[in-house]
């Protein structure tokens, strides 16, 4: 399922395709915001519906949601048509939010196998990758050759077969209810989370570098553009954006027994910080290797930080308190996506510079806010 969910030609031409359609820039940058939106809304009821229902309904429906959003895409030529397709998927990410990983970790913790969590994260993100990195080669031969709707056509196959896939999933032993939904349960993963310091901090760290990275994640294809690189380069840097996170992903059991996952993820912070800094301040091809180093730095954060997170949650709001998290996290992807928007009105090059400057900020925040605390 993780396989055909990655296995998606059209992100290699996504942002290229979406200009052919007429959409603009900034028009992304809102398409983007409206799918944060969504997800922000609905994230939390979500993931409280996982811990009291099955897990894998929601993971079969969200998967559905997400391949007809392809389906509204390959037939849209406007700015409403590519916003009924984002919405489809936000309301399918949602869904699948928190419940897969705690899928995971319950039919783990049913094998007596919970200290194997981050290796399997990190192993199926590594399926994910090895997907990805096979439909951006063959979406980048196939774009120089054929018009780019091709690439959605296959697309939609893909995930077609992903969502056939996903109806195989099994439901670990637990103990479901159908009792009605409360304001409480809807805020129980956020007071869990504050009330524990670490946890806080590192959420914090985690939430705005994987925010913040997102805007690699969507622009990479733009500024490759705007520092002349052929198109026919495209599907390599993908490649390699994607390739050079597996070792992160992998090591990230190992990397604990070097130092804490609070340094880990710190750190990190700090790298994607000044990462940015430099792809704004110094503009240029080489940009795309600062580029790839903040690939690998963000392929060990989310092993590092789920399991932090899985391991002192309790099962009964395990999924509610992730999709709490995720929430919190598309709320950064849309403060981010203002500065972005202001910081585009000028060059791709600012919007980065200013970025690095926000994630900075924060990474100097949290060390005050910490050595505060414990003065």
């Amino acid at each position: 399922m993780r396989w055909f969910e990655a296995l998606v030609p059209a992100y290699t031409i996504e942002r290229l395709f979406w200009e052919s359609r007429t959409i603009t820039m900034q028009e992304v940058v809102y398409l983007e915001m409206l799918y944060a939106i969504l997800v922000v809304i609905l994230e939390v009821p979500t993931g409280v519906l996982a811990d009291r229902l099955e897990r894998r309904r929601l993971l079969q429906i969200g998967t559905a949601l997400e391949w007809s959003s392809f389906v509204v895409l390959l037939v849209s030529f406007s700015f409403g048509g590519f916003a009924l397709a984002i919405a489809l998927s936000g309301i399918g990410a949602a869904l699948r939010s928190g419940a897969e990983n705690a899928l995971l970790y319950e039919t783990l913790e049913q094998d007596g196998k919970t200290e194997t969590f981050e290796r399997w994260v990190g192993r199926l993100n590594v399926i994910g990758i090895v997907a990805a990195v096979l439909a951006a080669i063959s979406g980048a031969l196939l774009a120089t050759r054929f018009p780019f709707e091709l690439n959605y056509v296959l697309s939609i196959v893909s995930l077609f077969i992903a969502t056939a896939c996903s109806l195989g999933l099994v439901e670990p032993r637990r103990v479901v209810t159908e009792e009605r939904m409360t304001w409480a349960d809807i805020g129980a993963g956020f007071r869990f989370v504050w009330h524990d310091r670490q946890l806080l901090a590192l959420s914090s760290v985690f939430i705005v570098t994987i925010g913040a990275f997102n805007f690699i994640d969507e622009f990479w294809q733009l500024y490759a553009r705007d520092v002349e690189v052929p198109i026919y380069w495209f599907g390599m840097i993908s490649t390699v954006l994607l390739l050079i996170q597996i070792p992160g992903q992998l090591l990230a059991p190992v990397l604990l027994h070097i130092t804490t996952v609070d340094r880990w993820l710190h750190g990190i912070g700090w790298g994607i910080g000044l990462g940015f800094v430099i792809l704004g301040f110094f503009p240029g091809q080489v940009g795309l290797v600062w580029m790839a180093g903040m690939a690998f730095l963000i392929g060990i954060v989310e092993p590092l930080y789920l399991g932090a997170l899985h391991h002192r949650v309790p099962s009964v709001i395990r999924a509610t308190t992730e999709s709490s998290v995720s929430m919190l996290l598309h709320v950064s992807i849309i403060l981010i996506g203002l500065v972005f928007v202001i910081g585009a009105g000028m060059t791709l090059f600012v919007a980065f510079l200013w970025i690095g400057i926000v994630v900075c900020m924060h990474q100097l925040l949290i060390i005050f806010v910490t050595w505060k605390k414990d003065a």
